[in-house]
């Protein structure tokens, strides 16, 4: 809690500094933490000549693919979330983003762009993991795209709804954990752990 609140202290003294009128970033920006939701942070320049240097050195990447190559890792990785808990309630989570919040991402644009609505990863089961293009910003250009972002905001500080990227909820689902499995949680608590215990305690079928 020691590290949450010199955050938001943080954060509080910048909104502070911040020029009078200078751009949020949207409409009610600054508000939580939001567990990597939230849209506040500055800009990050994907460069570094020593990373290029490196790799052109090592001759793996063709010389006429060298900008392809590049323009490809500066691409964002689509934002991923697992819904988490017991069944019956991950049901009312996923009811409620299906029907509610999605629904309503179907026929909107922003910027004159039509919005990708977030789709269930294939292979994760009973459809409750997602994924999404949908940048940050974007999340916050719009009120509708505004309540979903809050909504995702909420649900992952109360636990229903774990950010995490798609490669780490592949390993509990080879593991194939039962609840009379033992695992040594000496070490420290981790996304795949946690998904690998709700796979325990949520009831199958």
């Amino acid at each position: 809690m020691g590290r949450r609140a010199r955050s938001r202290r943080l954060q509080q003294q910048q909104q502070r500094q911040r020029p009078e009128g200078a751009a949020d970033g949207a409409a009610g920006g600054g508000k939580g933490n939001g567990a990597g939701w939230e849209g506040g942070y500055p800009e990050i320049v994907k460069e570094n000549k020593l990373f290029e240097r490196f790799y052109q050195e090592l001759k793996i990447v063709p010389e006429g693919e060298w900008d392809q190559f590049m323009e490809a890792l500066r691409e964002p990785l689509p934002a991923t979330l697992r819904i988490t808990g017991y069944k019956s309630h991950a049901k009312e989570i996923l009811h409620c983003l299906k029907n509610k919040y999605f629904k309503e991402l179907e026929d909107l644009e922003v910027d004159g762009q039509k919005v990708e609505v977030p789709q269930p990863l294939s292979w994760y089961p009973e459809e409750l993991a997602w994924h999404t293009n949908l940048s940050r910003k974007i999340l916050r250009k719009s009120p509708q795209l505004e309540k979903f972002h809050q909504f995702l905001v909420s649900e992952t500080e109360s636990g229903n709804i774990s950010r995490q990227e798609a490669v780490s909820m592949v390993p509990p689902l080879l593991l194939n954990a039962q609840p009379h499995h033992k695992r040594d949680l000496s070490s420290q608590m981790t996304w795949t752990t946690s998904a690998a215990i709700c796979s325990c305690i949520r009831p199958r079928g």
